[in-house]
């Protein structure tokens, strides 16, 4: 059981770790195409804030705040939502594949 608890919480840290690092790329692509570039912004959530200091705060402070916090309570965590999480890194490594796949190799 304890073995079991281990392996998801290396798993959690795993996927976090790499939401973190997405989190960053997508930021510098953000900053890149959007920003500077000539781009629009798809995520309507998102719009409003991209070009603006609360654009940085968010995904510099709050998105590292919240990996940080699901890492610490990472006991109390059901094992549903480590699927959950799973599934947010996948499409997160998706977004970015497109994101360079689209806009950077061409």
């Amino acid at each position: 059981m304890v073995r079991d608890a281990e392996r998801r919480h290396l798993l959690l840290l795993v996927l976090l770790l790499l939401i973190g690092v997405f989190n960053v790329l997508d930021f510098a692509a953000t900053q890149d195409l959007v920003v500077y570039g000539e781009h629009a912004e798809w995520n309507p959530f998102m719009r409003r804030i991209v070009g603006t200091p609360c654009f940085s705060l968010y995904k510099l402070l709050a998105i590292p705040l919240g990996l940080l916090f699901l890492w610490l309570v990472r006991q109390q965590m059901s094992p549903k939502l480590l699927g959950a999480v799973a599934f947010t890194c996948g499409v997160y490594a998706l977004v970015l594949i497109y994101t360079v796949v689209v806009f950077y190799l061409p």
